[in-house]
């Protein structure tokens, strides 16, 4: 009987005849607690829902569960931990985790049922960075290719990780040279790190930042990662030196810590989608993300060369166009829109 596999609130594995099944980065508690075990591919909580799930076996790497842990201070439950490029089984289904890039612990999944051999990507980046090394390609012929799209759109102009980071460093040091604290909204995981070990390696300044995110930093650290930083949460104020610091904040935060309220500051933030968005209540906006970029997915996908592409998130439809077009393989969104498709779609 053949293998079925279909995008419930995460990518849902059913292997005939027994109906065992599987889901991958479930994205609702409910939809991994109706298969028999989930694979994370990463801590990031769109991808690691089913961490605190106790009613069902969680497959991921030990340090991904460890960075879920220090970014929502909630425990993983009935976890199994793979190492990497390490066959295991799963309900009798081989699988074996390769890495990813993107974060540390994240993983490419790849699930060996008798009739296909399947490989999710998760989020990925195929450039090695300083936190991170460059995605793996798998060792195995790839019968399907599951692959997330959060880039996949051709417009979505990136320059150069290196010259992004060149650019961040000159907007830094001109701010500090004008008598302004620089502040920079980033990730908590994954970016905040990059930017810590970058700015470490290039610039004699303190870097201070959140308490949550000195706690990854901690796990990184580690792991062998140099990362020199301090954390705002339990600052003297006696220790601060204004003209040689840099301030790291979450994301998403908008109020700055009161400590800077009476202070001259400059702020940006440094986010993938800045390549979409103009973020006007920031002085600068840096185009920077430890995710792929739309040429690094095409290339991806070039180099495995599988039989059939299936698009996941972000630009799902362009870029299954993308890699029909460039690639002439098989390629279509996982989840298939709910209005008609387009004539180009459907061929």
């Amino acid at each position: 009987m053949p293998t079925l596999f279909k995008y419930e609130s995460g990518i849902k594995f059913i292997s005939k005849p027994d109906n065992m099944s599987l889901i991958a980065d479930p994205t609702t508690t409910k939809a991994a607690s109706n298969c028999d075990a989930a694979l994370i591919t990463h801590a990031h909580t769109d991808h690691s829902i089913a961490f605190p799930n106790k009613g069902i076996k969680v497959y991921s790497t030990e340090i991904a569960s460890r960075l879920y842990e220090s970014l929502t201070a909630r425990k993983p439950k009935n976890t199994h931990f793979v190492d990497f490029n390490k066959k295991i089984k799963v309900n009798d289904i081989e699988v074996k985790f390769i890495l990813a890039g993107h974060l540390l612990g994240a993983a490419q999944i790849i699930l060996y049922f008798d009739d296909m051999t399947v490989c999710y990507t998760g989020d990925i980046s195929t450039n090695e960075m300083i936190t991170v090394p460059k995605a793996e390609i798998p060792d195995v012929d790839i019968d399907v290719l599951i692959i997330e799209s959060t880039y996949g759109k051709a417009d979505l102009m990136f320059d150069s990780r290196e010259r992004t980071k060149i650019s961040i460093l000159k907007w830094i040091t001109d701010s500090l040279q004008n008598k302004k604290i620089p502040i920079i909204n980033i990730g908590h995981l994954g970016g905040a790190q990059e930017l810590t070990a970058f700015l470490n390696e290039m610039l004699s300044v303190d870097i201070y930042c959140d308490n949550r995110t000195s706690e990854i930093n901690k796990i990184y650290k580690k792991e062998g990662i140099s990362l020199n930083w301090n954390s705002f949460d339990i600052l003297n104020d006696t220790e601060f030196r204004a003209e040689n610091s840099v301030i790291i904040l979450p994301r998403a935060l908008k109020e700055i810590p009161e400590f800077l309220k009476e202070r001259r500051i400059a702020r940006s933030i440094v986010t993938g989608q800045a390549a979409r968005f103009a973020f006007s209540s920031f002085e600068q906006a840096f185009p920077f993300s430890m995710h792929a970029n739309c040429n690094e997915l095409l290339n991806h996908v070039q180099t495995i060369n599988p039989k059939k592409v299936f698009t996941l998130y972000g630009f799902d439809s362009e870029f299954a166009a993308i890699v029909r077009q460039k690639l002439k393989l098989f390629a279509r969104p996982m989840k298939l829109a709910k209005e008609k498709p387009t004539l180009e779609e459907y061929l």
